[in-house]
């Protein structure tokens, strides 16, 4: 790992098992619990909070959860626990019925996404499930899009269990009722399925050379990587960047890497007056709130602080739709083995 120094910085103890470097009960029972038990790794298990705090029935946020855990009890899962003899869909008998075959990818779900209008290109991907659930249940649409994969898995179910089909009319139906449904429990929250959202890359107008910066974390065994792309404010194409971390599959610190790797490419180029988008809420609050002696990154997030002080230079917040050129970029770095690769403006 990178950063292990910075002259601003007092030397402290830290509590290296959690990234705050802070000592809770919590982690200290988890810490014992590991040592006692040497089948638990010292890797934190995955946090699922994401799910619980969704503004969306039990029932739906309760299916996430055992979809995350390949839990859903489809075909290919009573297979592999040899309660069924096969693990062919048994609607269209094309494939494998995994959990994103049956809600997306089967001819009789497929037609539901698309009546709603998914038809982004990466939509129907092969994208592992907990990230297709995650990436797209925190946007604008996340009332439709958990709608109709909850009326996806009850039409498979009234197909396989009861051989009852439904039309495709009353499958939009029920979409579309849970939607008003959800709104309706939550009006708080503006998400509209209608009237469309127009987002853009420089999302707050800003009248100056733009970098949007994102990082990636890619396959088994995880690799981790990182990207950017500087644009003036008409969008015309300045310079493009990407990267792989060594030693790193930690997705926190490839949205922090980008970001100091960004601030470090404009400061080559002469550019001082900027405004670096990042994608990752958490990175942003943690750059723009109070200093944290004990975090894991501490010199890594003081040495971008520092680059940021360095210029007239803001960071801000976006939304992970209009930051995919960027998200373009990491992939790359995350997929490469070269640390660090400058894509300059073929002239």
């Amino acid at each position: 790992m990178q950063h292990k120094f910075n002259a601003s910085l007092e030397d402290a103890f830290i509590w290296t098992h959690n990234k705050n470097g802070i000592y809770t009960a919590n982690n200290g029972y988890s810490w014992m619990l590991a040592r006692m038990n040497p089948v638990i790794t010292s890797n934190s298990p995955p946090s699922w909070s994401w799910i619980w705090k969704l503004q969306l029935s039990e029932k739906i946020k309760f299916l996430f959860w055992l979809a995350c855990h390949n839990s859903v009890p489809t075909l290919s899962m009573l297979n592999h626990r040899n309660i069924v003899h096969s693990a062919v869909c048994s609607r269209c008998g094309l494939h494998d019925e995994t959990f994103l075959h049956c809600v997306r990818d089967c001819i009789h779900s497929k037609h539901s996404w698309q009546q709603a209008e998914f038809n982004q290109s990466d939509f129907f991907s092969n994208e592992d499930t907990i990230n297709w659930i995650k990436n797209r249940v925190m946007a604008p649409y996340s009332f439709l899009f958990a709608a109709t994969i909850w009326w996806a898995w009850r039409n498979r179910n009234m197909m396989c269990l009861c051989n009852e089909n439904w039309l495709n009319a009353k499958l939009s139906f029920n979409i579309q009722g849970m939607v008003d449904t959800l709104k309706a429990c939550d009006p708080s929250i503006s998400y509209t399925t209608d009237e469309g959202q127009f987002i853009k890359w420089n999302h707050n107008n800003h009248s100056c050379v733009i970098l949007n910066v994102d990082g990636s974390c890619l396959g088994s065994p995880i690799r981790a990587g990182y990207g950017g792309i500087l644009r003036n404010d008409a969008g015309f194409f300045l310079s493009g960047f990407s990267g792989y971390i060594q030693n790193s599959s930690d997705i926190l610190y490839a949205e922090l890497y980008a970001i100091y790797k960004g601030l470090l490419l404009a400061k080559e180029m002469g550019i001082t007056d900027f405004v670096c988008y990042s994608d990752s809420l958490h990175c942003i609050n943690i750059l723009n709130g109070p200093p944290m002696r004990f975090h894991a990154y501490v010199v890594l997030i003081q040495d971008i602080k520092e680059l940021l002080e360095q210029g007239n230079v803001m960071v801000n917040y976006t939304l992970r739709e209009v930051n995919q050129c960027a998200d373009f970029f990491a992939k790359l770095g995350a997929s490469s083995d070269v640390e660090f690769l400058w894509h300059e403006l073929l002239r």
